[in-house]
């Protein structure tokens, strides 16, 4: 039997943590996301499909595409307890991959390069102030918006990849660990991060404490940039809180 894998299925996958709990965690989001696959199978198969997806499901939100493009190759075999143990193996992998590609790698490292641009702005002097202001601005979206291309076509990727995979995912999860772009994000993250140093000392702080501590307040943030979500946001206060000194 053939099943489709329809696009609501990709749409969906970018809900996944919508319904999310301490019992499944994101067990009813991959659920629901599986409903238009699970809605061609004959009825009679039907019940033991959604009972699988219900299991215990927790790994990367943007890796999910895996599991649910081979759930449409492994439901449509009948190999459908297969789907289960590969659940359960994918979640490790799954999870520690994507924290370290976007995590702690792709989303803090765009947030930089925004940062970077700016800074080279402010230094720069500008021929008008409305168009400086302006570029600036267009640094920092176009550094979301490069960020938010790459991931949504990692999903798009992963939802094929799982598809044309089918249990043969097992060993392509084993691979994913040793993915060199994982290695070059993080190297690339530290350079940008060690770029922002100068460009700051260059903006000069007078000589004021306030300046200096400013300085000093936004090299410790950096190195946080890794491991904690709300370093980047309060780096970017303490950038502006320096220029304005």
């Amino acid at each position: 039997m053939s099943v489709r894998l329809p696009s609501s299925v990709f749409w969906r996958s970018l809900l996944i943590q919508g319904a999310w709990n301490y019992q499944g965690m994101q067990h009813l989001g991959y659920l629901w996301a599986l409903l238009p696959i699970v809605r061609q199978l004959p009825k009679d198969e039907r019940r033991a499909a959604l009972l699988r997806a219900t299991e215990f499901y927790n790994a990367h939100p943007y890796l999910c595409g895996y599991l649910l493009g081979a759930a449409s190759t492994l439901e449509a075999t009948g190999q459908g307890p297969a789907l289960s143990r590969l659940k359960r193996a994918g979640v490790t992998p799954l999870g520690v991959t994507g924290d370290r590609l976007f995590w702690a790698g792709l989303k803090p490292l765009s947030g930089v390069l925004g940062m970077l641009g700016f800074l080279v702005l402010v230094i720069t002097p500008p021929v008008a102030d409305d168009r400086h202001w302006l570029t600036a601005l267009g640094v920092a979206v176009a550094a979301t918006v490069g960020y938010n291309v790459i991931h949504v076509h990692w999903r798009r990727k992963a939802l094929h990849d799982g598809r044309r995979l089918g249990l043969g995912l097992a060993g392509a999860l084993r691979e994913l660990a040793h993915l060199p772009l994982l290695a070059a994000s993080g190297l690339a993250l530290g350079l940008i991060s060690g770029l922002t140093l100068p460009l700051l000392a260059a903006m000069g702080a007078g000589g004021k404490p306030l300046g200096v501590l400013a300085l000093l307040a936004t090299a410790v943030l950096s190195w946080q940039l890794p491991a904690r979500s709300w370093a980047l946001p309060v780096l970017l206060a303490a950038v502006f809180l320096f220029q304005s000194l």
